[in-house]
């Protein structure tokens, strides 16, 4: 089941390889009946990536690591100095490159052939590490205290 409160996640996918990002595409759409998803656009490099991310800001960048011009750490390296960084999750055919892209801050990193169980659960938990909104910390915001004189005056 679905759960619509839940703010839809806004997805970049980034690969060089187009088959690939028609791939990723599908298996978002697989995931998408559990968890809501808008895929922002896809990019065939790490600049395109860098340019479209500015014109449409996403929570999750989808990242191929070996690329060519801007790989995929260098992309990560730029997209984490932005004010508000996306989650990023590797999406690649290699395993070698996992360290560096955990040094990036990488929330996971998925080996190709991706199965969409295992996008969903790097999905979810890119949904769990987005910063709370604004008006969700205000309403958790405690009342001043108070010390009561009596039931109805607090000074």
């Amino acid at each position: 089941m679905t759960d619509m409160t839940a703010a839809a996640l806004r997805v970049l996918i980034v690969d060089d390889e187009a088959p690939a990002r028609s791939r990723l595409r599908d298996l978002l759409a697989d995931c998408a009946e559990k968890q809501p998803l808008e895929i922002v656009g896809d990019a065939a490099s790490g600049a395109a990536a860098l340019q479209l991310f500015a014109e449409k800001p996403c929570d999750v960048v989808l990242l191929d690591v070996r690329m060519p011009g801007m790989d995929g750490i260098e992309t990560a390296q730029h997209l984490r100095k932005l004010d508000n960084p996306p989650a990023i999750i590797f999406a690649t055919a290699y395993d070698a490159y996992a360290l560096k892209a955990f040094e990036v801050h990488a929330i996971d990193y998925l080996l190709k052939p991706i199965r969409a169980a295992r996008l969903a659960e790097a999905l979810a938990l890119a949904q769990k590490s987005r910063p709370p909104k604004p008006e969700v910390l205000a309403d958790l915001r405690r009342a001043p205290r108070c010390r009561r004189v009596n039931a109805a005056r607090c000074i």
